[in-house]
Order: C-alpha cells, then structure tokens, then sequence
C-alpha cells in the first residue's frame, strides 16, 4: 500500500510513521509501522506470524515476542481492545488479519493544495529527510573562516557530498546482500524463547561459566531499585539473592562458578559485593571513592578469578577509567587512562581466553566506540567509529568477535565486530530493542535484554482547582521529553527517538502537527526556543563530542556555534537573544559559559564555582544554574557577584528538570521516592507546592512554562518494562 490511506476514522501516514483522527496524533515506532503496513495489504486476510517477521524483519532473526510487542503496539494505539477487536485479530497460532475497513486516501497533485492542515504544514516545511541529514553532516565538515558561516557550505559541496552518497549506497548495497546471505545461514540454526516473562523489568543478564545459569538484575512492579537473581536454564522461577533498600547493579560470575560480582549503591555509598550464587553470606570486597555509578558501568572477573575489572572515577567532573582489584590484598592499578574533559571507559569484558580486554570509550555519553587491548598492559584499540550509544558488550566465545548493543544504524540493536577490526556488522538475532548481550563460553547461548517504555509530555494548570489533574499533550513508545514552549505558547520543541534516532521535533501546544525538525543522526537534543521565537538552540553530536547548533524554527540548516575537542551542553538564550548560555568543560570542570548567538567571537566563561545548565531572568538582572552532579539551584546577578542557592532541588539525577518564568523558579523535588512540582519565590525563598506527579520523571530535561504562566509541562516515563530472550545453538 503505497501513500496515506484510512483504516475506520483513522488516517494512516506512513511516510512520518503517524496516526491521525479528529486532531489526534500518534506516532508509531518504524517497525511497527511495517507491521501495519503488512496487515493494511492484505486487508480481511491473515497474515501468517512467518509472513510477518519475513516482511518486517527480513534477513534478521526476531522471536515472537518482537512480533507480538508490535501487535501491542498497535492495539494500544488503536484503543483496540484484543478481546472484542475492531481493528486487529488474532487468528490462533496462524497469525493476524486486519478487520478495520481500509480505504485508500487520494494523493494530492502538483499544484493542489493538501487535504488537510496537517499535510499543508509538512508540506510547508522545507525540512525533508536526505537533504536534511546531508546538509548537518556537512555542516560540522565545513571548516569556519571569516567568509563563510559555521553549517554553510557551497552548493558545490553539497552536489559532491550527494553524487558521493548515490555512490556509497551502490556498494554498500552490494555489500548488504553478500552479508544478509552470511546472516541467512548463520541464523537458521538459532531457536529463541523468552527467558523471563515476570512483571517489572529484568535486565543485566550474564551467564555462568558452564552456560547453564543466567544471573540478571529485577526491578518488580512497586519496587524503585533493582536485586540480584539467578534463574537456572529449565526451571521456572529465579531465586533471590540480595535485599535491602540499596541499588544492585551488573551481576558478575566469577570463572569457577563460585561467586558474583555487583556494584551496590544508595544515597551515600558505592561498593563492590560478592555472594555465592546459591545465596548466602555476602562480603563487600571495594568501596569506590566516589558515589557515582552508572547503570551500565559493567564489572568483570579476571581469567584467574583473583582480580575484578571495573570503572571507576577520582571525582564527579573527571573521566571514567578502568582499574583492577586484587581481591586477596585489596590493592588498586589503573588498566586505562582516557582523555581529559571525556565521559570515559565503562563496561569492561575479559575475553573467554582472557587475554583481551573489551570496553566502550568516549567523549560524551552518547558518543561511545568499543575498544580492546591486551592484557595486562597493552594499549587500546579502537574497533568501531561511530560516536553512538552503546547499551553493553559481550565475547564471542572463541573470543575473535565482540558482540555489542548499538544504535549505529537507528534502532538499538546487536552488532558483531572483529577484534582484527573492520566493519561492524548486523547481528540477526535480536532484531530492533536488543541491549545488554551476554554469550556463554559453552553451550552456544545468548541472552540479551530487550523493553518497552511509554514516554509522556503532561501539562497541569498551574491556577486551576484541582492541581493533581494532567492533560496529555504528547505520548508515544520512543523517548520524548525536554519540552520547551515557544514564546507566543502556541508550539512546543522537543527532543525524541519517534525517528529511530534522537532529533529535534516541534508541534502544536496541543501536542498536534508533530514535525520533525533535524535529521542529522547526531543525538540532538535539549531545544530551546530563541526569545523573538524565530530560531531553536539544541545540543549535538555530529563528530563524537557535543556541540551547541542553532536552526531556523521553520527548519532549515542547522548552523554550529561552538565547535572543539570538549562538550558544550543544554543551550539556553538571554533576554535579549544576543547570547546562548551552554554548560562546557572546555576548562577543565564544567562551567556556565556564553557566545555571541550568531556564533562570532570567542565564547565567555560566565561562572567559576561550577555550572552546567543556565538561564537568564526574564528582567535580565539574574542568571539562574545548577551545577554538575550537585543538587540545588543557584544564581548570582548578571552583572557579577556572589552566587546564591536558592533551592534544594532539583534532585542530581535530574539536574535539568527546572525553569524560570514570571518571577518565579519551578523545579522538580523528591522526597522518599515521591517527585512533585515546587514553584520558588527567589526573593523570600517561599516554596510552595505546584503538582504530585503520578509517574518518575524523566531523567532529561523535562519542565518549562507556558509566557502567561498558568501552564506547566512536563515529561514523564510510564509502564516502563523489559524481559530477557534466551537464544538457543547461537553462532
């Protein structure tokens, strides 16, 4: 089916993979989006469960359960309820079949205006998919000069950029379907199940030694940290191994099965703990001299099971390295040194052979390439070239492969590289939402963690009479959240993953019209809208480190405005929109600095006692920040002086959930696991309280106001799961 087309009252719009009915807008995943395309073509036929995971998945080795969340998908989407379907169903161990009415939506011709206002406004927009993704990478290519602005190339650029790109996607579609045949045959073999099925979210997963165990991290439905468990592989439920209030993290078997690793961590303290995997008595073997830890921090044994690889960092602002632990006599040596001003290495694996290290490396948490070196000393190798997320790593297991989780080619997927180095290629099993691989040295088995979330931009009025009510202006599968309203309140920019990608989107106030407006594949996000309305700031990636970008609020361009080899983070604009104030470690800690917003002249730095995210008063007298890794708010007059906190929020895992607006500051604030809204008065220091949200926040930016000041929005996670799939004779 080709072009938009209606299934019921609903309009179907597969070009921006949306649904639309009666102002209502929602946007579906890509490949759910082929899965309803796949049911729309055979319209009161069933579509066979094979025939859909062929169509949709060709060439890659899904299970069931990839299927049939997509079919979830869709069913909530369409409110469709599976018992008395109006939409989708089931046709009983065949497949499905599509019994909506379906009708065909005539195009529109050259000349004629579209159909609705939706289609006007997309057509409107001068931003389309390739031009767009060529004209960002090319603008961070371009090298300045006094004649030619950042994000400017010359047309003659652009004509060999593209003539170059018609020629590359030539061979690599050659290279593509030699590969797919590779992968063909290499998983034809493969079986799949899923391996938990328990509400809440199971993650984490590693194998033990002889392949027959698998230990992971749960998080039940009610519970705010995640415990230890092991399932052993033919039984039916896991056993529990840890308790408590504290936080347990990356489960490690140590070589001869007797023990796992995993870091512990709360609000004061993080340690290293081993347990015998039957339970027992536990023993805490480290303390790490900072209470930093990153989720997928990753910890590994050493070949002779005496020693434990792990990262850790020296202070908050300092990059993350990896050191090793004698267990025996408790002493420390560094194994890696990463640049100054970097995010760092985590998530350390040791070769089956054990004479490899494998880890990720990178500029910014976004931006990670997986690296190897030998042991005990060897200097890294760098394998991959991509600057991306990477969600865990894992040995092939005769150790020539390491296989890792990726959003290199759009979804989060799994991926094979050679230690030899070379080009990465697509791992079939898994398909789209697979991270967190683990590979057992016997018994060729995977296991990987795959979920799904429901991500929401929420308003409350501020004024109205009953301050629990929420109003949906956004939801959707994929990430959306930092919203930031537009001067006139009439659209909203955010950042979101409806892509396959992190870009920067707008749309209405009411959540309609979503319009995506960068398409860079550069991890673009934070948006901030210019004072006079016309221009978005935003943060991205284009070569690894993140960078501060400015782009027509219509589309267009995006131009950059700081560039070098340091992060320059989460812009915002002075009240006169002369200025865009960004948070930079370029000196060595993160600091509030300014530019010029037309990207003259050399940056300013604005704070000394640390900073990373900034916003000028309305009144242009205050400039209002937090600092890194630091919970409370802060500001100091705009023509200098001392620095005053004002606020105990918000809280260090949401340091950009906060705004300033008609006199007044509105920050996120925690209190026993509870998240509210609470409104300051920075001249008496009066907190009083907005809203109770129902769901966590984000852990991005997630708060702004509308200019009148009776509106909050806000973005939250909802429903939040994930499982683990065993994968069977893998390769």
């Amino acid at each position: 089916m080709l072009g938009d087309y209606r299934i019921g009252d609903w309009l179907i719009r597969p070009r921006i993979n949306s649904m639309e009915r009666n102002g209502e807008t929602v946007h579906l995943e890509p490949k759910v989006m082929q899965v309803l395309l796949a049911l729309s073509s055979e319209p009161g036929e069933v579509v066979t469960r094979e025939q859909l995971i062929s169509t949709v998945w060709p060439g890659v080795f899904v299970g069931d359960d990839v299927l049939i969340r997509a079919i979830s998908e869709l069913r909530r989407s369409f409110s469709d309820n599976p018992r008395e379907p109006r939409i989708i169903q089931t046709v009983p161990k065949v497949g499905y079949l599509l019994i909506g009415e379906v009708t065909q939506v005539p195009s529109t011709r050259p000349g004629h205006e579209p159909a609705s206002g939706t289609q006007h406004a997309e057509a409107s927009n001068p931003v389309t998919a390739e031009p767009q993704e060529l004209a960002f990478a090319a603008s961070a290519a371009v090298p300045t000069s006094s004649t030619r602005r950042p994000g400017s190339p010359s047309r003659t650029l652009i004509a060999i950029g593209a003539l170059s790109v018609l020629v590359i996607a030539g061979v690599a579609w050659t290279v593509l379907a030699i590969r797919s045949n590779h992968h063909v045959s290499r998983s034809q073999g493969y079986t799949s199940r899923p391996l938990t099925t328990d509400p809440g979210s199971e993650l984490q997963p590693s194998f033990s030694p002889d392949g027959g165990a698998v230990a992971f991290v749960w998080r039940k439905v009610g519970e705010r940290n995640g415990h230890i468990y092991v399932k052993q592989l033919g039984s039916e439920s896991p056993v529990r191994l840890t308790a408590g209030t504290a936080e347990d993290l990356s489960p490690a078997w140590s070589p001869d099965g007797r023990w796992i690793a995993f870091i512990r961590h709360d609000e004061t303290r993080a340690s290293i703990v081993i347990i015998p995997p039957i339970g027992g008595s536990e023993e805490e073997v480290y303390t790490f001299p900072i209470n930093n830890v990153w989720e997928y921090g990753g910890i590994t044994w050493t070949a002779d099971g005496k020693g434990l690889i792990f990262p850790q960092q020296v202070s908050p602002q300092a990059p993350s390295f990896l050191v090793e632990l004698t267990i025996n006599g408790r002493s420390v040596r560094a194994l890696t040194s990463p640049p100054q001003g970097w995010d760092g290495d985590w998530t350390p694996a040791i070769s089956p052979d054990g004479t490899k290290l494998a880890f990720v490396r990178g500029p910014d948490g976004s931006a990670h390439d997986v690296y190897v070196m030998k042991l005990p000393d060897g200097m890294p190798q760098r394998l991959t070239n991509d600057g991306r997320l990477i969600w865990g790593l894992t040995w092939a297991s005769d150790s020539s492969e390491v296989v890792f989780s990726s959003n290199r080619s759009g979804s989060i997927s799994l991926w094979r590289v050679s230690v030899k180095g070379g080009t990465p290629e697509h791992e079939p099993a898994g398909g789209d939402s697979a991270y967190s691989p683990s590979i057992a040295k016997q018994g060729n088995r995977l296991v990987y963690a795959h979920g799904t979330a429901t991500w929401s931009i929420l308003a409350t009025d501020l004024d109205g009479p009953n301050p629990e009510t929420e109003s949906e202006i956004l939801t959707s599968s994929e990430q959306d959240s930092s919203p930031h309203v537009s001067p006139a309140g009439d659209k909203i920019a955010f950042q979101s993953w409806r892509s396959g990608l992190q870009e920067i989107w707008t749309a209405r106030i009411d959540g309609s019209n979503p319009i995506q407006l960068t398409n860079g594949g550069a991890s673009a996000g934070s948006p901030s809208w210019s004072r006079d309305g016309r221009h978005i700031a935003f943060d991205a990636r284009v070569e690894s480190f993140a960078h501060i970008y400015v782009i027509d609020a219509n589309g267009g361009t995006p131009r950059a405005i700081t560039n070098g080899s340091y992060n320059d983070i989460v812009p915002s604009w002075s009240a006169d929109d002369r200025w865009i104030y960004f948070g930079s470690i370029r000196s060595g800690s993160w600091q509030i600095w300014k530019i010029a917003s037309d990207g003259s002249g050399a940056a300013q730095q604005v704070t000394t006692g640390g900073g990373i995210e900034a916003l000028e008063s309305e009144d242009a007298k205050w400039i209002y920040f937090v600092h890194f890794a630091q919970p409370g708010l802060w500001r100091c007059p705009l023509t200098g002086g001392p620095e005053q906190k004002i606020f105990d929020g918000p809280p260090t895992e949401h340091l950009n959930y906060w705004t300033v607006g008609r006199g007044y500051v509105y920050s996120l604030f925690e209190q026993a696991g509870h998240f509210s809204l609470q409104r300051i008065d920075p001249e008496t220091g009066r907190v009083q309280f907005v809203h109770a949200l129902k769901h966590d926040p984000t852990l991005f930016a997630g708060l702004s106001l509308t200019p009148d000041g009776k509106r909050i929005l806000f973005a939250v996670q909802e429903q939040v799961s994930s499982g683990l799939t065993l994968v069977e004779r893998f390769e």
